[in-house]
């Protein structure tokens, strides 16, 4: 009997097979929360649109362009199974950063849903010192901005830290990030009624822990409003159009 040969174009064992199979389970959650959605507030949906923009970073024309490219470039050239089990290792890891802007995308509590600001605001370690004039030129631009929102709609200013000291101190240090950045908005002339923080420490970072992981020192800014006002829902989508 003739000897079975094994495919060279296939990965040995399943390693691709779990990864592959965790982005098809994802895509078929958002799916369904996206029907779900657009059952009961087609405002949310614009609102997820916009999001979605921002998360991918890119036009459908500037996709279709790059693939073209890459295609051309690559052409001939044989791709061997290690590469597709990497790629695939790859694409499972960038899925942490797209997991969390949605889900920051459809933070809700109760009756209300909170839009995160994209753009985040870095610190160095162990530092609760906005030392940036970029930064602090944002955030300026931000309080400025903020005035124009109506009553209804609040602000929450979030921060975070790695996880290079002891859980209390990493809570303090947060705190005094959000502090910090909230300075600028009252400064800026926003209420200090529709202000408040929070901090998460070390918890939900960004990226796997580790010294070079300086993402996770950050600020983060939300915008919460009734989940049925869409003229505020509005307002806070105008307001993170403008500031980008």
């Amino acid at each position: 009997m003739a000897k079975k040969h094994k495919c060279p174009e296939c990965p040995a064992g399943e390693k691709w097979a779990v990864p592959y199979a965790d982005f098809l389970s994802l895509l078929l959650a958002l799916f369904i929360a996206l029907w779900a959605i657009s059952e009961t507030n087609p405002a949310k949906v614009e609102a997820l649109k916009t999001e979605f923009v921002k998360i991918f970073d890119y036009t459908t024309t500037q996709a279709v362009k790059t693939e073209s490219e890459n295609t051309e470039k690559h052409a001939g050239a044989s791709r061997t199974p290690s590469d597709e089990v990497e790629a695939l290792k790859r694409l499972t890891l960038s899925q942490q950063e797209t997991i969390r802007k949605l889900k920051a995308a459809l933070d809700q509590s109760e009756n209300q849903i909170a839009l995160n600001l994209p753009s985040r605001v870095e610190f160095a370690k162990n530092s609760a010192q906005i030392v940036s004039a970029d930064v602090q030129d944002y955030l300026k631009r931000m309080a400025q901005l903020s005035l124009s929102l109506p009553p209804q709609a609040k602000i929450e200013i979030r921060g975070f830290t790695d996880n290079s000291d002891t859980a209390l101190r990493s809570f303090e240090l947060g705190y005094e990030r959000a502090k910090a950045v909230m300075n600028f908005f009252i400064e800026g002339g926003v209420s200090v009624e529709k202000l408040s923080i929070k901090s998460y420490g070390f918890n939900e970072p960004l990226l796997n822990h580790s010294p070079s992981d300086l993402a996770n020192n950050r600020v983060e800014i939300y915008f919460k409003v009734d989940i049925d006002d869409n003229n505020a829902q509005k307002s806070v989508l105008e307001l993170i159009q403008r500031a980008n």
